[in-house]
């Protein structure tokens, strides 16, 4: 809507009209009503606001939140199905968690994206990072590890976490690559 650009579906965010609430972000994309569709990027939502894309695709004059209100939704939303997903490929066993365990399937190819604790020490963060960049794997740092380790074995701390091929790691990896997209322009 605000770039009017074709793309996936993957790479839309979709907004609702709610009386009384205003415009918000559905985060799962199946709030009932109707929706409004606009790019994941902070440019297409700006340009959305600013043209009066979200009255004229809504069919109704409606108030509507900051640019930094309505980026901030969509930064918040992007972040919690990243954290679900990565929830759920924890419940699937489709991980690997632990430094030792982690070792291991990367050295038989197993992971194909390695989740780094964000306060990891340095020799760690290196020892994984250099093995990851040699072997081609994605590297996301964004919980602590005392957050893996609540997701991950209700455990106090975990400094790593390997995600296996397939589909709970491609979806981490898409919604890891839109976060992070929202969160790059945004600081620029």
């Amino acid at each position: 809507m605000g770039c009017r650009e074709v793309g996936e579906p993957a790479a839309w965010e979709r907004f609702v009209y709610v009386e009384d609430h205003g415009l918000i972000h559905d985060v799962r994309h199946k709030a009932p009503g109707r929706g409004v569709w606009v790019h994941a990027d902070p440019h297409c939502l700006q340009t959305a606001l600013e043209r009066g894309g979200f009255q004229r695709s809504l069919k109704r004059r409606v108030e509507l939140p900051p640019f930094s209100d309505l980026l901030e939704q969509v930064q918040t939303g992007a972040r919690r199905r990243l954290d679900e997903a990565l929830q759920i490929a924890l419940r699937a066993r489709a991980t690997t968690p632990g430094q030792t365990f982690v070792k291991e399937a990367m050295r038989s190819d197993a992971i194909v994206v390695l989740i780094l604790a964000s306060d990891a020490g340095e020799s760690t963060r290196t020892k994984f990072t250099t093995n990851a960049q040699r072997k081609g794997i994605d590297v996301i740092e964004l919980w602590t590890g005392d957050e893996l380790g609540q997701m991950a074995k209700g455990e106090a701390y975990v400094s790593v976490i390997g995600v296996e091929a397939g589909p709970h790691a491609e979806r981490i990896l898409k919604h890891w690559k839109s976060l992070e997209a929202l969160s790059a322009t945004s600081k620029t």
